[in-house]
């Protein structure tokens, strides 16, 4: 909720009532070049800062009164800024609030707003840790450009291996320092949930991967709940996935390398429930933006429990209930569609002993790959006497009539006016395309293949042998 409000009233008002809710601690400074207006305070939770107060500013100054109940975590601060004769909405600068008064004025800087702390010792270590972490990635990206190709003979590349090595050792060293004197700090649990191992630097890119699949989260798993209140596992989870992208692979593939590393994720996470549901919930939204349903049917199916609560875990509760009903060995459900001559094609009537229905959209990457190289193989192809029926979920029909225009399509093609909303995408549970439905006589569901490769293998389990070819019917 976003407040405008009285400095002094809500002083008094969290003056006499913080001994119900913990004592309240200050939050007070300037800010250099602050326009005037709302100055407002967000606090960090799970994967995303949330705004908690709000204040209007003059001149700069900012002045919040937080319980002392409250959780230690990063905060920003979001100012508008007049630097010169420039305007900048949204300027930030974050802290630690670890339940104690804090003072401190913001400067514009080079790289943008620096704050500087009059006594803080957990602001003070974080800054000091966030200073070195950014030009050591600098100093480390910069040797490893020289460690390819490998050249064991030149001293060069033993100097670049010499010096890769020494960085990481280096790192290691000022983390151990901080942590031998300041055990106890926030900033330090946060500081240690990003060490990584040393690796050698004679290592192959393929040798380093593989290396860090396995000891990423040796010495920093994703065991402390109270890193939720700072973006850290939001960082290390997405550093881990990246390593088993692999441009190369085929969708499908990329997707089953994905599954390996979500298994491998949650062997690290601690059973906190808090944890463990926010680790799976972020995945869950992290492959639905990627379209990867495989990845999360994985994830629902192993790791997805009742204290998972969010949308997107709902959402994949529900598709899994609609994903069983579509399961193989299912019966389809029967449809009635209007193909693009006027006719009503129903499924149950179609004589063919093999029904392939297909939910695609012109818009779809892999649709527009998908249905040209089927099509070429329906025309020439065709010994089981398979029947398609293309289902269009276009939003517009004009997209519709174009691609299949284009495609020419001899199949039964239908355009649902509906789209994504209609009843036949709705009872086979379709919210991706492409989805295709390999169907027997009986409209038995005999596989659900996401590919021409895999239309092609489950066709092969079903009609081993040469057939009679039936002619394509009319489209």
């Amino acid at each position: 909720m976003l407040l405008r409000r009285s400095i002094p009233l809500i002083s008094l008002i969290l003056a006499v009532t913080g001994t119900l809710c913990g004592q309240p601690c200050v939050i007070r400074g300037n800010i250099q070049h602050a326009d005037r207006g709302m100055i407002y305070l967000a606090s960090y939770y799970r994967d995303r800062f949330v705004v908690t107060d709000s204040m209007e500013t003059g001149a700069g100054s900012f002045h919040f009164i937080l319980s002392g109940e409250r959780p230690a975590g990063v905060y920003r601060l979001v100012y508008p800024e007049v630097y010169g004769e420039i305007r900048t909405e949204n300027r930030f600068v974050e802290f630690i609030y670890n339940r104690e008064d804090l003072s401190f004025n913001v400067t514009s800087g080079e790289t943008g707003p620096v704050p500087h702390f009059d006594h803080s010792t957990e602001n003070q270590v974080y800054f000091e840790f966030m200073t070195f972490e950014l030009d050591y990635e600098t100093k480390l990206m910069n040797v490893y450009g020289k460690l390819f190709p490998a050249r064991p003979h030149d001293p060069e590349y033993r100097s670049a291996v010499s010096r890769y090595e020494a960085l990481q050792e280096g790192r290691n060293r000022f983390m151990d320092s901080l942590s031998a004197v300041y055990p106890g700090l926030y900033a330090t649990r946060i500081m240690n949930a990003f060490r990584v191992p040393v690796v050698p630097g004679s290592m192959s890119h393929t040798q380093r991967i593989d290396t860090l699949k396995k000891i990423f989260f040796k010495e920093a798993a994703i065991d402390d709940p109270s890193l939720l209140y700072a973006p850290v596992y939001t960082y290390r989870l997405v550093d881990y996935l990246s390593l088993y992208k692999v441009d190369t692979l085929s969708f499908t593939e990329q997707e089953m390398q994905f599954i390996g590393a979500v298994d491998q994720i949650m062997a690290s996470v601690a059973p906190d429930p808090e944890l463990s549901s926010f680790v799976v919930e972020f995945m869950l939204d992290g492959f639905e933006l990627l379209g990867m349903e495989q990845v999360q049917m994985h994830l629902a199916e192993n790791y997805l429990d009742e204290s998972c609560g969010s949308d997107i875990a709902e959402l994949v509760r529900s598709r899994m209930e609609g994903a069983r009903k579509m399961a193989v060995g299912s019966t389809a459900p029967d449809f009635v569609v209007r193909d693009l001559h006027g006719m009503n094609r129903k499924l149950s009537d179609l004589p063919n002993p093999l029904v392939l229905v297909i939910f695609w959209a012109s818009t779809c990457e892999h649709c527009r790959e998908l249905i040209p190289e089927l099509h070429e193989w329906y025309l020439k192809e065709n010994d089981p006497g398979l029947e398609v029926v293309a289902i269009s979920v276009d939003t517009l029909e004009t997209d519709f009539r174009r691609f299949a225009g284009e495609a020419d399509m001899q199949w039964i093609t239908a355009h649902d006016p509906l789209g994504w909303y209609g009843k036949v995408a709705g009872d086979y549970n379709v919210y991706a395309t492409p989805a295709l439905f390999l169907l027997d006589r009986k409209r038995t569901i005999l596989a659900r293949p996401v590919n021409f490769r895999q239309f092609q293998k489950a066709l092969r389990k079903v009609a081993p042998g040469p057939g009679n070819i039936t002619p394509p019917g009319p489209g």
